[in-house]
């Protein structure tokens, strides 16, 4: 578990990646999962996770996030997982969780809540769908 305090640095366990060239060692899922965050001592957030390893998570929050803290995800249906924001953009936070997931938790999560694709992927190559198609339709037939 992390540690915080005003000397205490938490420390992570670095074993996802590979040091030479930096590629993770752990496969990161696509999912859509409406859950909260909970800031150490703060209030709950809503966010969207988009993406779920072993070993952390990337979301989507509309409301900041201090990462100063240890932060709790609470999945449907799970207890509250600790981590820790490792990175952030504006509205998107990389996190990593104090204690790795279970294999079975991981599949568990990957398949009760998949993402869904956005547009269907082309069943003959070259094959165009979607708002792309439907401008090169207008251009050789409107």
């Amino acid at each position: 578990m992390f540690e915080t305090g005003p000397f205490v640095q938490p420390q992570f366990d670095h074993s996802n990646t590979t040091h030479e060239t930096g590629e993770r060692e752990t496969c990161r899922g696509d999912v859509a999962i409406a859950a909260d965050i909970r800031a150490f001592g703060g209030n709950k957030n809503r966010v969207k996770v988009i993406d779920l390893s072993q070993t952390g998570f990337r979301m989507e929050s509309l409301t900041h996030i201090s990462d100063s803290h240890a932060i709790f995800l609470t999945i449907p249906s799970f207890g509250q997982m600790e981590a820790r924001i490792i990175w952030q953009t504006e509205w998107m936070y990389g996190c990593k969780f104090a204690c790795p997931l279970h294999i079975s938790v991981y599949e568990h999560i990957i398949r009760t809540h998949p993402a869904l694709a956005t547009e269907p992927a082309p069943v003959v190559s070259g094959m165009i769908y979607g708002a792309a198609a439907s401008l090169q339709w207008r251009r050789a037939f409107g």
